[in-house]
């Protein structure tokens, strides 16, 4: 067939400034509205509080402490861990007292009481997930790190530690990323985000295993592990950054935040694990966040420095609110007898507000 020229000169003329136009950039995610005020879930004049400033230790990785990880224990006691020094940290609310409660800890990352009372733990160091009891203690050798160079370097020989038990070591034979927050439903069944940061403390020179960046659900009776997000994506197309997650009480559906893609994401959860009907709740990330009992999503990204928790409606995908903080916070969760009070960690801080709601979750 014989090709019109001058058609194909103006094909050709049209190819060729496609091909020099500028790429359109990717938007930037959406910032939340700091200028919204406290939430209606929070008493007028409430004051966020400082409860506890963390120390720095000689040989803290980065210099200075990073608190992450809050969840709350059956009696209100709230647990929470300060990632550079690796520890785990308990703070009792009738005594109004921070101790320490396990070091070394795995480089604990996020956490979540099972409805046994365990202690759920994304233990980063080894990439592993964690049972840990709170009340049974065990004498061992001194977990050897896989960095020598990071580390308590006064380190004994045998020490004594809370018992844990490992849930999970590998996915399909390979490392996981590092698994990085964790959800208990109802039946026991859990659900762990796992992207992949690099850590000072793993073995100098180790690069991802996995092909994606994903969420994973581990089975009630703890024997099945499996990928059950194989497409993640950010706006740009690129493999998303699941982070924060949080479920209902009623095991119905599960919110995963993309942290790098500026998204939160809501599930319809199967009994089997598997994740449906997926939509998009708001255009704004989390490290971590926590669920009140109204369906309020509470949510550690901030606006500006230094940054606060953003308050997000599930029924209507709306921001209704703002907490603004001292430090940028990482994660939180409602603790207390009662359940009416949010606790946020926040880089070298432990802080709490009061509420007029409770925490749908007991755990979480």
């Amino acid at each position: 067939m014989k090709l019109n020229p001058l058609r194909l000169a103006a094909v050709s003329s049209l190819l060729l400034a496609l091909s020099l136009a500028p790429r359109q950039a990717v938007a930037a995610p959406p910032a939340p509205d700091t200028t919204l005020g406290l939430p209606p879930t929070i008493s007028p004049g409430a004051q966020v509080e400082k409860l506890a400033t963390l120390p720095t230790e000689t040989y803290t990785v980065d210099g200075k402490p990073f608190t992450e990880g809050t969840t709350c224990a059956p009696n209100g006691d709230v647990y929470f861990i300060e990632q550079n020094s690796d520890k785990i940290m308990r703070w009792s609310v009738a005594d109004k007292t921070l101790s320490v409660f396990m070091h070394p800890c795995g480089y604990a990352n996020g956490m979540c009481f099972d409805y046994q009372g365990n202690l759920i733990a994304c233990a980063d160091e080894r990439n592993e997930l964690w049972s840990i009891s709170i009340s049974e203690r065990e004498t061992i050798p001194y977990p050897p790190p896989l960095n020598p160079a990071v580390g308590d370097p006064n380190r004994p020989k045998m020490i004594t530690l809370p018992k844990h038990q490992v849930l999970v070591t590998n996915y399909g034979g390979k490392l996981l990323g590092g698994p990085n927050d964790v959800w208990v439903r109802p039946d026991g069944g859990m659900y762990l985000t796992d992207p992949y940061y690099g850590r000072k403390w793993w073995t100098p020179g180790r690069r991802p295993q996995q092909e994606l960046r994903t969420v994973y659900f581990l089975s009630p009776d703890r024997t099945s592990l499996r990928r059950v997000l194989n497409e993640f994506n950010s706006p740009d197309g690129t493999n998303g950054t699941p982070n924060g997650i949080a479920g209902t009480p009623d095991g119905k559906t599960l919110y995963v935040s993309d942290i790098s893609g500026g998204q939160t994401w809501g599930f319809s959860i199967q009994s089997d694990g598997s994740l449906t009907d997926k939509k998009l709740l708001c255009n704004l990330g989390s490290d971590g966040m926590t669920l009140d009992d109204q369906g309020n999503l509470y949510m550690s990204v901030g606006g500006g420095h230094p940054g606060g928790v953003s308050v997000v409606s599930t029924s209507s995908g709306q921001q209704i609110g703002y907490i603004p903080m001292q430090e940028n916070p990482a994660n939180m969760c409602f603790g207390g007898k009662d359940r009416s009070t949010l606790y946020i960690c926040a880089r070298t801080g432990f802080y709490c507000i009061p509420t007029q709601v409770k925490g749908a979750n007991p755990g979480k």
